[in-house]
């Protein structure tokens, strides 16, 4: 009896870590969020906030910045075309100069429990992605409202925190 006890103890976990990449992607996959980034910049000392939506398509997704500025960046498995809406000017870059950039690839591909490039551990509620390699975003946390995304929270290549809380769109 005492054998079984770290058993199932290993099993609830299990199966709660897989509930949740589960979440996360189905979330990712539906992908139409109002969403508010916030950003702690201790160079400056202020803090930045930018909203908008983030909305799936067929071949990835698009992100508009509504305010403070009035941009748009569509994202698809070869590139990233950023369009400020403002200034009416388009620039693409190719997605391979983000080559294992663990944050674009969790929203367009989702998390994987067997992926080289991170590595998930779990609390309550929340999925923290370790990155494996060298680039950025060494770790974001996601955390999970009632079986949907709740926010997103790391620090940037230039060690800026970004904190992104989501809202399920309506209309979906």
């Amino acid at each position: 009896m005492k054998s079984l006890i770290p058993l199932l103890a290993f099993l609830s976990y299990t199966a709660s870590s897989n509930n949740l990449i589960e979440i996360f992607n189905l979330n990712i996959k539906d992908g139409n969020f109002l969403y508010t980034q916030s950003s702690i910049n201790p160079y400056t000392n202020s803090i930045d906030k930018s909203e908008g939506i983030i909305r799936r398509t067929k071949e990835g997704m698009i992100v508009k910045v509504n305010t403070p500025f009035k941009e748009k960046y569509e994202l698809n498995s070869n590139e990233i075309i950023i369009t400020d809406m403002e200034l009416d000017q388009v620039s693409t870059i190719a997605l391979n100069d983000f080559d294992k950039n663990t944050l674009i690839e969790v929203f367009l591909n989702g998390l994987n429990a067997n992926s080289e490039n991170y590595k998930l551990d779990f609390k309550e509620n929340t999925i923290l992605i370790s990155s494996l390699l060298d680039q950025g975003y060494n770790e974001i946390e996601v955390r999970f409202k009632d079986n949907n995304l709740y926010y997103l929270k790391y620090n940037d290549n230039l060690d800026i925190e970004n904190l992104i809380m989501f809202d399920k769109l309506k209309d979906n």
